[in-house]
């Protein structure tokens, strides 16, 4: 089943806002059966945590939060000769094409609660800053052919 990231997000915000704690039936309420499966993709990733019918906001899932509240904070490196990415919701290997940032951007909007284009633009400026500091000028042509 799909699971959309900003669903995962939600749940943690419901958590948040309810002290940290919330019962299944609370979430069933909101989603129906759906609710079993962000709950659980939530608990994959750490992010709560359960205890019998009762799902628990996790440290990671405070931390994710806090970092949402921030906007979208986007850094990139470049090592072993590729760039990477870091997000709030994880660290990507990233593909220097169109379509691949895009989709990248779309998704992170979707978690921040942020314009897809900001964020595109955003983290084509940081490719691009992180690619002119690596030895590899190979990836400052694409990057900046890319984005600019």
């Amino acid at each position: 089943m799909f699971i959309e990231l900003g669903d995962v997000v939600k749940a943690l915000r419901v958590l948040e806002g309810r002290g940290g704690s919330a019962s299944l039936e609370l979430f069933l309420r909101l989603w129906g059966p759906y609710a079993y499966a962000v709950l659980n993709r939530a608990l994959d990733w750490d992010l709560v945590y359960r205890r019998g019918d009762v799902y628990k906001l996790a440290r990671r899932g405070r931390e994710l939060l806090k970092l949402l509240g921030e906007g979208c904070p986007v850094e990139a490196r470049v090592a072993r000769g590729r760039l990477w990415l870091k997000t709030p919701v994880g660290l990507y290997a990233v593909e220097l094409t169109p379509s691949y940032l895009l989709s990248l951007a779309y998704k992170l909007a979707e978690a921040c609660g942020e314009e897809p284009w900001r964020i595109y633009a955003e983290t084509c400026r940081t490719l691009a800053r992180a690619a002119s500091r690596s030895l590899d000028k190979w990836l400052l042509r694409r990057a900046g052919a890319l984005c600019f």
